[in-house]
Parts: structure tokens; sequence; C-alpha cells
């Protein structure tokens, strides 16, 4: 993380999402219009992006989602406006996109998250908030041959924001922040692990670890790679965990801020190298 640059032509008034596919680094954001839409480029190196260019007739009011599983590239959203419906569209190549299509029985105020796990596409997301409710549990789905299975609530999970999802060797691995009451606004950033996509297991939590939004969760060099805007501010913070137990002290990443969620992804851009990309948006105190 060591080179930073921003994006041409990217502008967002929330925070992207990165995946790999094709051996390129692709990034997904949302619009800083009215037309809520979503715009898409990616890079080959890591430095250098292609123009952007737009996914047609979609809009959404929350940073998309995105994962690639085999030779398609996935991306998920919230609808627009009020519209707390989860939209999917896939990809044989980045650039053409499928009809979008609704992911029956999933309503989120937040965003959806993806992940490929055990050869199938996993989303995940936080509940939908409603005139006198509001659902803060987590929830998950699967894609398989036969189409989506039906949401599934994930006992003792809740969050005031989406989760952050990523896969390390056999196991897919959650982080999410708490949740929000109100007279407790719980921003610890927990961790939870499972060997099946089923059952989860509570892990060792970060130290010292505290959003208001969305943690980023990304697996790289043989471990757990996590990123988070501060609970009390624009900085971004960053901690490691060996998949076991130890977590090392979070560190400030460098002077960058944000005013959104982050978004974590290893990528290898070249013959012998495997770096770990961040990407965010800028916050309105700079950085």
């Amino acid at each position: 993380m060591a080179r930073t640059s921003p994006v041409p032509g990217a502008t967002s008034p929330g925070g992207p999402a990165l995946a790999v596919f094709q051996q390129n680094l692709h990034m997904a954001w949302r619009a800083e219009d009215s037309t809520d839409s979503i715009w898409l480029a990616c890079t080959g190196d890591g430095d250098s992006w292609e123009v952007p260019w737009n996914l047609p007739y979609v809009g959404t009011s929350q940073q998309p989602a995105m994962a690639a599983l085999d030779d398609t590239l996935y991306l998920a959203w919230r609808g627009a406006d009020r519209d707390q419906n989860i939209y999917w569209s896939t990809s044989i190549d980045g650039r053409k996109w499928e009809a979008q299509q609704i992911l029956g029985g999933a309503e989120t105020a937040g965003a959806p998250c993806l992940a490929a796990y055990h050869g199938v596409l996993h989303a995940f997301w936080r509940g939908g908030e409603y005139l006198l409710t509001t659902d803060q549990n987590l929830y998950t789905c699967v894609r398989g041959a036969s189409g989506w299975s039906a949401p599934t609530y994930l006992p003792g999970m809740a969050s005031a924001d989406s989760p952050g999802v990523t896969v390390l060797g056999d196991t897919i691995y959650l982080a999410h922040r708490g949740a929000q009451a109100t007279l407790d606004d719980d921003k610890w950033i927990r961790l939870w692990s499972s060997g099946n996509g089923i059952s989860w297991t509570s892990r060792a939590n970060p130290p010292d670890a505290y959003s208001d939004l969305a943690p980023a969760l990304a697996a790289h060099d043989g471990g757990l790679h996590l990123a988070w805007k501060s609970a009390s501010g624009p900085e971004i913070w960053y901690s490691s965990f060996d998949g076991d137990q130890t977590w090392q002290p979070p560190v400030r990443i460098d002077a960058f801020e944000t005013g959104c969620a982050p978004a974590l992804c290893a990528f290898r851009p070249a013959i012998g190298t495997n770096e770990l990309h961040l990407a965010w948006r800028g916050s309105s105190l700079g950085g």
C-alpha cells in the first residue's frame, strides 16, 4: 500500500468495491450525480486505469459489491432511493452486463457483499429499515446450480452497517461492526469464521478496532487483513490476523482519510508480485 493515486474519472458519494477478474483488478462505484448509476473501471498493473464505463439502466443508493467465480464476474447492489431490494447481474468480460435481476426475499438498508466459496457464490447483508422497526440482523444466501437459496439469518450477528467477507484457505471469514440502539451505539468490530458457510464461530476480535461503517476484509499472503474508517474521525486504520488467534496492533494507514467504508483486495499485477490494494473515497477534510 505504498503507492497512492486517484482513479481518473472515479468520483462517488460512497465507497468503492474491488474484485480480481481475468487478471485485472476491477472497481465499481456509485455515481456522484442524481442518476445513482453504477460505474466501473479496471487496471492490469494496479497503476494505470482504463477509462470508466457505465452499467446502464440501474441505480443504487449504496456502494456496490463484486466477486468473481470461474469465468463470471458478479455484481450486486441495493436499489436506489427507498428501494431496499438487492439486485444482481453477471458479466463474462467485466464490460457487458446481463439485465439486472432481483434477489428474492432480500432487503437491506446498507450494501450487500459477495464472496466465492466452495465453488458457489455467497451473498451477505444486514436487514432493512422500516417505518417503525429496523432490522440489524445479518443474512446470507447462496447461488447454486438451481439459483439462489432462501435468505438465512446468521445467529448472533447484528450490525448497523454491512459486513466484510473474504476467504482464506478453506475458511470463509466475516467481519462487522456492532448494532446501534437508542442508548448504545456499538462500533466494535467482530470477526467470525465458517468451514462450510453454514455454521459460524466467533473468533478473536481485533483489538481497539471501532468503526461507524462497514469494515473491509481481504486474504493476502497467508493471513487476514482488515481496514476500517475510524469511529471518531476520517482516519483509516489497519490490522492483520494470522487466521488463528493473533491480531497485530492496529496502525493508521499513512495520512489517508475517508468519509465512507474502504475496500481491500489482493491482486497479482505481474509474475512474482502479490499486492494488497486499498481503495477509498476521499474525505471532505482532505485525503
